[in-house]
């Protein structure tokens, strides 16, 4: 039995503050050890965390601390030395991850970043290589790695269920994360990146290939008074000389979020359905001998599984530079997205700071 890890959370002004902090309370490996709030009064954490999927956490820091029986602290140092802990997981602002990420691996302990975990190549170059010096593990999020109904596509590709990919089609349907400091393009990394890292990723990953070209458009055609796209059309060669297109709707002002593929190979088609007696996702597979669809199995929700991943990649000394190296190349991806809609011209990988 591994020892048990103690991890604690820096920031409340997230919503992976609120639901790391249910998922380490109730991981029988993982000891949940504290909350370092940073100063950020009542109002503010209340404006930060006031969206309607987060009504069922405890959403004050003190109605966290009497949920979980969890020490609450002002800044992380005093949290991981009063504490004892093995690692924290960074749930500030976006601006600040790769401040307190840093401040933390000079503290000698284990760090994750939920998305978007960085929006420069250079920041995350930054914690990376300070990591790996301090010899712990830090690690930027690819959330739709670990969700099942993504995790059987792969399998599935894996296995040869449709040959060669060839074409894709992803889309995200969501709404914009507005309020507090959600609002202030100084804080927040934007939709590109927050919304990038299910879908650009995803795209990477499935389709067997690192993108070459991408051209975009995106514009704002649904908000007012906000610096940010709610469209976006995007469309990628591969090196495999595949393509694929990406369209990212973030208009959406209802609870209707929904994310999904298809991806033709040269043996068949891939797609994400719904089961109309379950509601439940599936894989379908379709061939010219018939169509497949598999059930996806659901174990909790699995942005936290890719937290307590992290965890266990801390605990027992795997090497995280494999899940670095990807999270930092769709990364760049997201970064030629963003570049390729507002220069109208088509932008080629690798970035030109990634060959430097």
């Amino acid at each position: 039995m591994p020892q048990e890890f103690r991890v604690g959370i820096v920031g409340m002004v997230s919503a992976y503050s609120l639901m790391f902090a249910e998922a380490l309370s109730q991981s029988p490996e993982v000891a949940f050890a504290g909350v370092a709030h940073l100063g950020r009064g009542p109002k503010y954490i209340r404006d930060a965390l006031n969206l309607h999927y987060l009504s069922r956490f405890p959403r004050t820091l003190k109605r966290l601390r009497e949920a979980y029986q969890v020490r609450v602290y002002e800044q992380p140092e005093e949290m991981i030395e009063a504490g004892g802990l093995d690692g924290v997981c960074i749930c500030t602002e976006d601006y600040l991850h790769v401040h307190h990420a840093m401040r933390a691996i000079e503290k000698g302990v284990h760090v994750f970043v939920p998305k978007p975990f960085a929006s420069r190549h250079e920041d995350a170059v930054r914690m990376f290589d300070g990591a790996r010096a301090k010899g712990v593990v830090l690690l930027g999020s690819v959330p739709l790695r670990f969700n099942p109904s993504y995790v059987k596509a792969s399998e599935l590709i894996d296995q040869g269920a449709i040959g060669r990919p060839l074409s894709g089609h992803f889309q995200i349907i969501h709404h914009l994360t507005l309020g507090g400091w959600k609002s202030d393009p100084t804080m927040a990394a934007g939709p590109e990146y927050e919304m990038g890292f299910y879908i650009f990723d995803a795209m990477r990953w499935l389709m067997r290939s690192e993108p070459q070209t991408v051209m975009a458009f995106g514009a704002n055609l649904d908000h007012r008074g906000i610096p940010y796209i709610d469209n976006a059309t995007c469309i990628v060669q591969f090196e495999s000389g595949a393509m694929a297109s990406a369209d990212l709707r973030l208009g959406m002002h209802h609870p209707f979020p929904r994310r999904g593929f298809e991806i033709i190979g040269d043996e068949g088609a891939l797609t994400l359905e719904t089961d109309p007696q379950t509601g439940q996702q599936m894989v379908a597979v379709y061939t010219r001998s018939g169509t497949q669809r598999h059930s996806v199995q659901v174990a909790g929700d699995y942005k936290c599984v890719e937290m307590l991943n992290w965890v266990k990649i801390c605990q027992t000394g795997q090497d995280p530079t494999p899940w670095q190296e990807e999270a930092l190349r769709s990364l760049d991806f997201m970064t030629a997205f963003k570049r390729a809609y507002e220069s109208d011209a088509p932008i080629t990988l690798p970035l030109p700071e990634a060959t430097q």
